[in-house]
């Protein structure tokens, strides 16, 4: 945050106090004082090169001199070379032991060196032996406030730093302990959001606030209105936006010309669609020229919630056009609400770059409506990465998010392969509303994916209820249902399914060899029809197995009416060097059916291939009569496959009817 002095800076600022508390001894020589003089000069214009040069110079003519001694401690502890810091440091101390302000010295290089617990110690031990109202003193309890602001001791350190400036507030060291004790607040409340505190956070920028409740003069008043200022982002961010806009109305009542106060009032206007309250404070804004930009936009945003797409587009290309070369922050607002008009233009190429463009430029929404968008967006571009934290913002951090937030986020963890995640923000999203049958077929693909079964099945007949003319989710109800074995019912599904998608016709094959394996000849012979209609000339193994079986049922039961597809005669089955069909025809035997299948780029394709040959084969031998080696050639594709493989669903149906 701008207002928050680094802990680094604050200890540069007390090394340059502490070199300011008259740490020298008498020198021996004038030209050991006048090497002193060009060294320090040189350090407080951050030369620490010709410092250090100038410190070594001074020790070859007086190894003890103390002035060197400590400007060496400082220029090391500039240089982040804590340790000979130390030893310097403790050179000066060895020398001048009563001196507290070689203690202090030592205490900040400790300090530095994340040593806190052994800084903390040393600084005690100089407030017992200082005198309360002395240099050092003020100088050990500012120390002391900064290490304690570093440990999380917000409380202490606000209320220690806070004492400085009390015993003299006219000093401008009591105006940087004021400072102190604010930032111990600020820390602490940005630690209470990290946490979800939110109200305690809020709690927290209070007390800071109240650190100026009896101050006067300009730089008080600057700080009070900044806090206040960071008040309003901060309930704005956690959703409380009235209390902001209250907030933020007094704030600009005692204070018309704060113009920020007044452009994240309209802001704020604008999320909660308070559009006649937003021109009010358009008004003012609008009569400063070097805030034209601003203004334009503004109005940009009035129009466009007033669904004057063309005037509100016109409005954010002229403060494009108006924009100021630093003004990256609004830039980015009118990139993304340029590419919102657009997508409400129907031009949606041109608005997913605009939009993508804000983003990639550091545009973060502000409100729900803004973030669906952005995530929409992203999840069509494939940046599912980067619309997940998008999407995270509204729906971990707010109140109430929306079944369509948590969906969308849920759709990006999926993308980004975190199934447990995405599972999590389905299930929140189907609480708030039960009835999304795309979200409950999203969870059932996922509970599917990792094994749940029964509760894809039961996801996939909620969405099925709510759209019944979705062929797609009979489709995956029945793929569901091959999985968990009830090959009856999936068979029907299925066949619904094959009708109502004829287009797809992969889906044939899939009915048809359910329908042979469960005893439908029929409905095989119908699928299978279908499916070589559309694939003539490269139809799937397996629906060139289907059909010598459909084949060879029919030579040997010659009273039924011929069922095997026309289509299927005239395929060249005899003449493919293929091993099942070899085996069909009595060329190749088991052993070299189940070689051929093994030979295969991976184990997993391997145990695939040998349970599909095992499967087809094991169906010859049924309709051959030979029950016997059936039900061996079916233990080996059960044993073999896995049930994610077709094969293996129908052969462990059939194994289990033996």
């Amino acid at each position: 945050m701008p207002y928050l002095i680094s802990f680094r800076a604050q200890i540069v600022g007390l090394v340059l106090c502490i070199s300011g508390l008259n740490l020298s001894a008498a020198p021996k020589v004038d030209l050991i004082e006048l090497y002193h003089g060009v060294a320090e000069g040189n350090y407080l214009i951050g030369d620490l090169g010709g410092a250090e040069r100038g410190v070594e110079q001074m020790l070859r003519i007086d190894p003890d001199y103390l002035p060197a001694l400590t400007l060496k401690a400082r220029v090391l502890l500039d240089q982040n070379k804590p340790v000979q810091a130390l030893k310097a440091a403790e050179r000066a101390i060895a020398l001048e032991p009563e001196n507290h302000k070689h203690s202090l010295l030592k205490a900040l290089v400790l300090s530095h060196a994340d040593l806190r617990e052994e800084a903390a110690a040393l600084i005690q031990q100089i407030l017992a032996k200082a005198k309360p109202e002395s240099d050092e003193a003020r100088v050990a309890k500012q120390l002391l406030g900064l290490l304690l602001i570093t440990e999380g001791d917000w409380d202490d350190a606000a209320f220690g730093t806070n004492k400085i400036h009390l015993a003299d507030p006219e000093t401008e060291s009591a105006s940087a302990s004021l400072r102190n004790s604010r930032d111990a607040y600020l820390k602490k409340s940005h630690v209470d959001l990290q946490f979800g505190a939110q109200n305690e956070a809020i709690g927290t920028i209070d007390q800071a606030i109240a650190v100026y409740k009896d101050q006067t003069g300009q730089e008080a008043l600057q700080q009070i209105t900044t806090l206040r200022l960071f008040r309003a982002r901060l309930l704005t961010q956690i959703g409380h936006f009235d209390q902001a806009i209250t907030d933020l109305q007094n704030l600009t009542a005692q204070q018309p010309q704060n113009f920020e106060a007044l452009i994240i009032l309209a802001s704020l206007y604008a999320c909660v669609e308070r559009w006649e309250s937003l021109e009010a404070v358009i008004e003012p804004i609008a009569k400063r020229p070097e805030l034209r930009d601003v203004a334009l936009y503004l109005e940009g945003r009035a129009a466009l919630a007033n669904n004057r797409v063309g005037t509100a587009r016109a409005k954010f290309e002229a403060a494009i056009q108006a924009l100021p070369q630093e003004a990256d922050l609004l830039r980015r607002s009118l990139l993304f609400y340029r590419g919102l008009c657009l997508q409400k233009l129907g031009r949606h190429k041109e608005a997913s770059v605009s939009i993508l463009n804000a983003i990639d430029a550091g545009f973060r929404p502000e409100t729900r409506e803004e973030a669906l968008v952005a995530g929409r967006t992203l999840l069509r571009a494939d940046r599912s990465s980067d619309a997940i934290p998008i999407l995270e913002a509204i729906t971990l951090n707010r109140i109430h998010p929306g079944a369509e937030a948590w969906a969308m986020l849920g759709r990006a963890h999926l993308a980004s392969d975190a199934p447990t995640l995405a599972l999590s923000a389905f299930n929140e999203s189907l609480l708030i509303d039960s009835k999304q049958a795309k979200v409950l077929a999203l969870r059932g693909a996922l509970l599917r994916k990792i094994g749940d079964l029964e509760g894809a099945l039961t996801d996939y007949k909620k969405a099925h209820q709510l759209t019944p003319q979705s062929s797609v989710l009979s489709y995956e109800k029945g793929l569901v249902l091959l999985q968990l074995g009830r090959l009856p019912e999936a068979e029907g599904v299925l066949q619904i399914a094959a009708r109502q998608l004829s287009a797809y016709s992969t889906l044939d094959l899939i009915h048809a060899n359910c329908a042979y394996a469960i005893g439908n000849i029929d409905g095989a012979t119908e699928s299978l029809s279908g499916y070589l209609a559309e694939n003539p000339k490269t139809p799937e193994p397996n629906a060139i197995y289907l059909a010598q079986l459909l084949q060879a049922d029919f030579n040997k039961n010659i009273s039924r009416v011929e069922r095997t597809p026309d289509s299927a005669k005239n395929l060249k089955v005899t003449t493919l060097n293929d091993p099942v069909i070899q085996y069909f025809n009595g060329v190749a035997n088991r052993k070299a059916v189940l070689d051929w299948a093994g030979i295969a780029k991976s184990p997993e394709e391997a145990r695939r291939q040998i349970c599909a040959a095992a499967f087809w084969m094991a169906q010859w031998e049924k309709v051959n009569g030979d029950v016997t080696k059936a039900k061996e050639l079916l233990k080996i594709a059960v044993d073999t496959g896995s049930p994610d493989l077709t094969e293996w669903q129908l052969a462990n149906w059939q194994w289990n009817k033996k």
